[in-house]
């Protein structure tokens, strides 16, 4: 996002009628720059916000939402004065506070147009919805009105704290089911479903680059072609991998160099069960 006051990121042109929805009771806006944080108080308090709660640093957001949970956190990608500032590792850790009011608050991001790799990282992180600049009223009150309106389920698992990432139902028919609502509704059965997910996984961390998350992707995908039948051992291992690859982002996040024991752990451990069968 240019945090020059010389560029207008946020477009008044647009007008629309006053309108209160849940999301805008109380929000929280972390935004860096003056310019811009002035801009969108003043968008959320005429898309009617009763009290907009701010925050410039993410260093101050977690003690601030734990006193105070909003509902809805709408947040620049980047701070631009702070490079160190890292985002994605602020939804990180909102999310997987457990047993927090706040954990499963929305969070809006706002930025310039980003890949798609950027935004499925994001996502991937736990953000719920993005906004990109220029933002008209409309589009803001519209995406409130989405949040309020269509809410998406939680999701708690190793390796996703967050909304759930499907925005559209399943179909009927066609390949790679993966969920465990397809098990449940007969689409598939538990052993295809789990190759179908590890297939994806290793595509998923080839795409990544890392040879560490690629060993994980590949440990799995041997595993599962050696057993005939999926039960909860064979899905106790499967979650060993997902909580292995989340381990890796989390050290990489905290610097910690130290990411190669966690996939030799995993391998060995693997290896033992793979050699009982």
């Amino acid at each position: 996002m240019n945090a020059r006051a010389s560029t207008l990121p946020v477009s008044r042109t647009a007008s629309t009628p006053e309108a209160e929805f849940t999301c805008n009771a109380a929000p929280l806006l972390l935004e860096s720059n003056g310019y811009l944080r002035n801009m969108l108080i003043g968008l959320l308090r005429d898309a009617g916000a009763d009290h907009v709660m701010v925050a410039r640093r993410s260093e101050a957001v977690i003690e601030q939402i734990s006193e105070h949970p909003p509902s809805v956190i709408i947040a620049d990608w980047h701070d631009h004065d702070n490079p160190d500032d890292d985002r994605l590792k602020l939804v990180r850790a909102i999310r997987e506070t457990e047993n927090a009011a706040f954990r499963d608050t929305p969070i809006v991001f706002i930025s310039q147009p980003r890949s798609r790799r950027e935004i499925e990282r994001a996502r991937d992180a736990g953000v719920s919805e993005f906004l990109i600049t220029p933002i008209a009223p409309v589009t803001l009150q519209d995406r409130l009105r989405s949040l309020d309106m269509s809410p998406r389920t939680f999701v708690n698992a190793a390796r996703f704290t967050g909304p759930d990432r499907r925005r559209r139902p399943r179909r009927a028919h066609g390949p790679a089911y993966k969920r465990t609502a397809d098990v449940d509704a007969e689409l598939t059965t538990p052993m295809a479903a789990a190759r179908a997910a590890a297939s994806a996984l290793v595509n998923e961390t080839q795409l990544t680059g890392d040879r560490l998350a690629i060993r994980v992707g590949r440990s799995l995908q041997r595993f599962l072609t050696t057993v005939s039948d999926y039960t909860p051992v064979e899905a106790e291992v499967v979650e060993m991998h997902r909580a292995a690859l989340a381990q890796l982002v989390r050290m990489v996040e905290d610097g910690n160099p130290l990411r190669e024991p966690v996939v030799t752990g995993l391998e060995q451990v693997v290896a033992k069960r793979m050699g009982r069968r």
